[in-house]
């Protein structure tokens, strides 16, 4: 069961790229009805394609035949039940005129998925239905999801192979599409580059630049030209100023003249000579020492008396 399960998931989804949507519409024909009436028919629709909130409908002409088999004395209690049922589904008007004798169910169902007889269903609905005339007709109609009942389990047919074939080639299309998309987008940087050339070959040059940019310009239907659009240029992002440190600017101008250091004690010390005491030569010494003296002092003075004369 879950391995059906899944494969059943699969094949939706596959048919989700044709174009389905859930809730899913399911047309419903009077053969099914007639052999699930002692089935929950709507908990086996949702088990089947693993989604809730389905729209089970049924044509008119479909509720008729039931009508139909509910005539004579003897009446069916399969057939009330299955008419009880078909009330609770949603009625699709199938166009036909209900004063004149209904259409086989078969004719009624394939006038609704292909109204125009194109081969598309239009309005993407899933086919119930026990007739395997009617599946195999509906198989070329593109794209039909068709389900049937085998011994109370509800059957998802595998895709046909015309639906495959259209899924391909969509498949193909879009690929195709996203590999032509690339070149575009490089042609728009060979288009900004190439306006930052012609920018700079008409600052260069006046007469040349000039012209050539006249010729490419567009131009209204007066005749003047439009202004072309700056691009604004995305260039290196600098750091965020409100995280950087302001740096610390130094001016001589600014800075206030520095006081003169006080001159310590230690070096007033040193600078004053200090006072030597001589002790008294005696004797000879101080005769000689004395004597010395007096000759320096002579020899002092002699050169300024001669200035003097």
């Amino acid at each position: 069961m879950g391995k059906r399960t899944k494969q059943y998931k699969k094949l939706m989804r596959a048919f989700e790229h044709l174009g389905f949507r859930q809730p899913y519409q399911l047309l419903v024909t009077s053969d099914v009805l007639l052999d699930t009436t002692k089935l929950d028919l709507v908990s086996l629709f949702e088990k089947t394609l693993s989604t809730k909130g389905l729209k089970p409908m049924i044509t008119q002409c479909c509720i008729r035949a039931l009508y139909a088999k509910n005539v004579g004395p003897n009446r069916d209690q399969a057939v009330v039940a299955a008419i009880d049922r078909a009330k609770t589904f949603e009625r699709r008007r199938c166009g036909h005129l209900m004063d004149a004798d209904p259409l086989p169910e078969r004719e009624c169902m394939l006038s609704v998925v292909d109204p125009k007889g194109k081969g598309e269903n239009k309005f993407r609905y899933v086919v119930v239905t026990q007739d395997e005339l009617l599946r195999d007709t509906l198989r070329s109609v593109v794209p039909t999801p068709l389900m049937y009942v085998r011994r109370s389990v509800m059957i998802l047919e595998p895709m046909s192979s015309s639906s495959a074939r259209v899924r391909e080639r969509e498949e193909r299309s879009k690929f195709l599409e996203g590999i032509v998309r690339r070149p575009q987008k490089r042609k728009r940087e060979d288009d900004e580059s190439g306006d930052e050339h012609s920018g700079s070959e008409g600052e260069g040059g006046e007469g040349d630049g000039d012209g050539g940019s006249n010729a490419d310009r567009p131009r209204t239907a007066g005749g003047e030209d439009k202004p072309k659009k700056k691009k604004k240029q995305y260039g290196r992002k600098g750091p965020n100023p409100l995280a950087v440190r302001k740096a610390k600017t130094t001016s001589e101008a600014g800075q206030k003249p520095r006081k003169p250091a006080a001159p310590s004690a230690e070096a007033s010390t040193e600078t004053k000579t200090k006072r030597k005491r001589r002790k008294k030569a005696s004797g000879a010494e101080g005769g000689g020492e004395s004597g010395g003296a007096e000759q320096a002092g002579h020899a002092d003075t002699a050169p300024v008396e001669a200035a003097e004369a």
